[in-house]
């Protein structure tokens, strides 16, 4: 095969970024995961300095100790992933970790939240709440974005699997 037909061939197999009709543009996606970034970082500010075994002697179930460290964990990883999907938003595994981060640190913050409520402080609760709600905004786009982002892989592999056959015809019928 000649070097321009192999250079043809490279240009059609390397996926281009995704900015098909449709698809939520890149600006947004890093715009949405820095928001991520940030709402973590607020969600850490409040979680870190909770009590919960101060609460177990109020009645708590010790669980909530557990759940506090976990949740910190969560949040860390929900910013990494978040700052992966900024930097790099062509990169489903990215949008793919984002989204599952995201949704283990909610259904944990939301725990967290009530916990707080019932045994140390509403008003700290209410705060817990608010970075839970302003993260349950993004969830929608993220999903959109990810099924968007897989439509186009899935589409660009299909591209360049056709055309690696179509290649592979032409050497096969070519004279030796």
């Amino acid at each position: 095969m000649s070097v321009p037909r192999l250079l043809a061939l490279a240009a059609i197999c390397i996926p281009a970024a995704p900015q098909e009709s449709g698809m939520i543009p890149r600006w947004r996606v890093e715009e949405i995961a820095n928001g991520l970034v940030s709402n973590a970082d607020t969600a850490l500010r409040l979680v870190e300095p909770l009590r919960p075994a101060d609460w177990v002697a109020n009645g708590a179930p010790p669980a909530y100790m557990d759940q506090q460290l976990v949740l910190i964990q969560e949040l860390g990883n929900v910013k990494l992933a978040a700052l992966a999907l900024a930097r790099d938003p062509e990169r489903l595994t990215y949008a793919v970790d984002t989204f599952l981060w995201l949704d283990r640190a909610d259904a944990l913050l939301s725990s967290v939240a009530d916990a707080t409520r019932r045994y140390y402080n509403g008003a700290v609760a209410d705060l817990l709440d608010s970075a839970r709600n302003r993260n349950s905004e993004v969830v929608e786009p993220i999903k959109t974005y990810m099924r968007q982002l897989a439509v186009h892989v899935e589409s660009s592999m299909a591209v360049a699997h056709k055309e690696a056959q179509r290649c592979r015809e032409e050497v096969v019928a070519e004279p030796r």
